[in-house]
């Protein structure tokens, strides 16, 4: 959609961190699959990055896998196996891979879940469940799970809520990965999104802001500016989330910074059913975007219009506030204020 222009807002927040947060290792739980003799997968490239980096929310630190290097890797797949969440209850309708460069590498991404760990850590996950997916952003042909980005950059599909266990996610050639460039990936999201019940109070102030720029001033009236970054950045290699190009001349600059009020939220909408104990079968505002994310502590992916299909209206983002004030203004009616600023 042109303009940004404000609509119902969602947001794409992280289970993988949030469990992490929460004191579980990421070792084990969220992993590359290693490779063998004969496992038909294929791993990070040596001085490529660590698994890890896959799940550290930042898009511009790439992990390179080894997929051009032979005939055999370039018919090889990459295998990450991610174990989502212990509850039976849980729900998960989103997978997002930031700054990919699968068009580059001949790559398209195939995604299944289980509530069996081996069926998604074998390579085609042939004993898992084809989530059925469809596109939000760069996924212009999808085959039920398997979905092939047109572009390098940033990539987000939904599918009906999921509650099994276990989701794979493989990385696989289109016919064969490429003989030149190797696959490499800066972010792997995976959660529930969350709309808010309605669009925001018409006073929502949007600003863009270069934080980045230190003015000085001398004894005699001159100034002198040092800027340390103008924002997002991009590369032909690598580039911030949701950009379309890979010129920085071609970048607007600033971090776009978002203050919204949502007035007459019914209390079901706004706070858990149970404030004693975490149910992700609960939906709710505190449920599934506040508590996910600690407060400012995880950045996630924002959208002030819940509809779009334009790489414009997404944020790469975190909470500018440490407390989500609410105000009651009726019997189980609230107000509540959000500030949301964009992360690189």
């Amino acid at each position: 959609m042109a303009n940004m222009n404000i609509r119902t807002p969602r947001f794409y927040c992280d289970s993988i961190n949030y469990r992490l947060s929460r004191g579980v290792a990421q070792n084990t739980k969220f992993d590359v699959q290693a490779t063998s003799s004969g496992s038909h997968s294929v791993g990070i490239k040596s001085g490529g990055g660590v698994e890890a980096d896959l799940f550290d929310m930042r898009p511009s630190n790439l992990v390179t896998f080894d997929t051009s290097s032979s005939t055999t890797t370039r018919a090889d797949h990459v295998i990450v196996s991610l174990d989502v969440m212990g509850e039976s209850n849980s729900r998960h309708s989103f997978v997002a891979i930031l700054n990919h460069n699968c068009s580059s590498a001949d790559a398209k991404i195939r995604i299944s879940a289980s509530d069996t760990k081996g069926h998604i850590e074998g390579y085609d996950f042939g004993s898992a469940t084809a989530l059925d997916c469809d596109q939000v952003l760069n996924a212009n042909s999808i085959s039920t799970n398997i979905i092939t980005p047109a572009s390098d950059g940033s990539t987000i599909v939904t599918f009906a809520e999921s509650h099994l266990r276990y989701i794979g996610v493989q990385f696989e050639g289109d016919s064969s990965f490429s003989s030149s460039t190797d696959l490499t990936v800066g972010c792997i999201i995976v959660g529930e999104f969350y709309d808010m019940p309605h669009s925001p109070d018409l006073n929502v102030k949007r600003n863009i802001t270069f934080d980045s720029v230190n003015i000085q001033e001398s004894i005699g009236g001159q100034r002198y500016s040092n800027m340390a970054n103008f924002g997002r950045t991009a590369s032909s290699t690598s580039k911030s989330p949701f950009l379309t190009t890979t010129a920085n001349q071609q970048v607007f600059g600033g971090r776009v910074v978002y203050d919204m009020n949502f007035s007459y939220l019914n209390s079901t909408d706004l706070m858990p059913d149970d404030y004693s104990t975490y149910n992700s079968g609960d939906d709710s505002t505190v449920e599934d975007i506040w508590n996910k994310v600690n407060g400012p502590h995880i950045p996630f992916i924002f959208t002030a219009d819940g509809t779009s299909t334009s790489e414009s209206d997404y944020l790469f983002a975190r909470f500018a506030q440490d407390s989500l004030e609410m105000n009651q203004v009726a019997n189980d009616i609230w107000n509540m204020g959000m500030k949301i600023e964009e992360e690189f």
